[in-house]
């Protein structure tokens, strides 16, 4: 193996699972240096960095390491969006995150508290630790410190149940009839067992469904009530977006189909006794998904929302955040 790829290996305290291809662990020592990197350039007192200069940087590191491993650089773009470059998609993760804090001049700068948070046998740091430490995906990886917070705290979540979610979303009191084709709208079925973006229909299968207009891009929450009459309340749109707050809209699916018994199902692929493979039939909301990134690799690509291989002590971890979703986790 390359000596620089041994280097950043030790460094980072990143192993190679058992039957793991040159290039798949390559991309994965690459995409936690690029990390390492934009935190580093903005690990510089009170000046920090601009968020320009943060690009750049990250940028010509890119074309550094596609020379020196030909091709690897197209397993940092994204296919679906090739608009959206990876070291812009990162500094926003960390910014989104906590790991850069964004001053008053509009410079970023490393954080700095000391916070951490306790998964599996280590804590996830907030920062550049000062001691030892280790780097999954793009989080860093040591001893915890005494300013600790929780995941909910971290990904400012409510502690409601699913249960609990559906009926605060479905509160009859904000529902209204309203002069509507039925026939121009699409219903989310929570019974499907296809994926999320595959289960609409023309008919309203369970009381509590959304409803949409996808020519007017046009959403709403409705209620099915035992006459058959259906009742609406607007809902946001499919508001997309790079904050922590995008996508939220996920949520409400993933909660319907758990409400309704038919959980959309997680799979746990093992690799060795030390990694498994995370398998999702749908994106997430960005609030777990960026979550996801501190923890473990996009499997073989930067930009795969659906596979992600992380360490088996995170196990237990991830199980609970999927499942304050709705997610049921099975396998590993």
């Amino acid at each position: 193996m390359n000596e620089l790829l041994i280097s950043m290996s030790n460094d980072m305290r990143i192993n190679r699972y058992f039957g793991e291809s040159e290039n798949s662990f390559t991309y994965r020592l690459l995409y936690s240096s690029l990390g390492l990197w934009c935190l580093w350039t903005a690990n510089n007192g009170e000046y920090g960095s601009t968020k320009h200069n943060q690009t750049l940087v990250i940028n010509e590191l890119m074309q550094r390491y596609n020379e020196l491993f030909p091709g690897i650089i197209d397993k940092f773009i994204d296919s679906n969006n090739p608009n959206l470059r990876f070291p812009v998609h990162m500094r926003r993760v960390y910014e989104e995150t906590g790991y850069l804090i964004t001053n008053e001049n509009n410079r970023n700068q490393t954080a700095y508290f000391g916070r951490s948070l306790n998964i599996g046998n280590t804590s996830l740091y907030f920062g550049i630790p000062n001691k030892l430490y280790t780097v999954n995906g793009l989080g860093l990886f040591t001893s915890p410190t005494e300013y600790s917070v929780t995941t909910r705290e971290l990904l400012i979540r409510d502690e409601l149940s699913v249960t609990d979610y559906v009926h605060a979303k479905y509160n009859i009191a904000e529902f209204y009839e309203a002069d509507i084709r039925i026939e121009e709208l699409q219903f989310f079925n929570p019974l499907s067992k296809k994926a999320i973006s595959h289960s609409w229909s023309g008919n309203i299968v369970t009381d509590y469904s959304v409803a949409r207009n996808v020519e007017h891009n046009s959403y709403y929450r409705v209620v099915r009530e035992p006459t058959g009459a259906i009742l609406f309340a607007n809902e946001v749109g499919e508001m997309k977006g790079d904050s922590l707050s995008s996508f939220e809209y996920r949520r409400l699916y993933y909660a319907l189909k758990a409400y309704y018994s038919n959980p959309s199902i997680a799979k746990l692929i093992d690799k060795d006794d030390s990694y498994v493979v995370l398998k999702l039939n749908g994106h997430l909301p960005n609030r777990e998904y960026f979550f996801l990134l501190l923890m473990s690799w996009p499997y073989n690509n930067a930009f795969n929302k659906t596979n992600f291989l992380f360490k088996k002590e995170f196990i237990a971890d991830i199980t609970a955040l999927l499942s304050s979703l709705g997610i049921k986790v099975i396998g590993g």
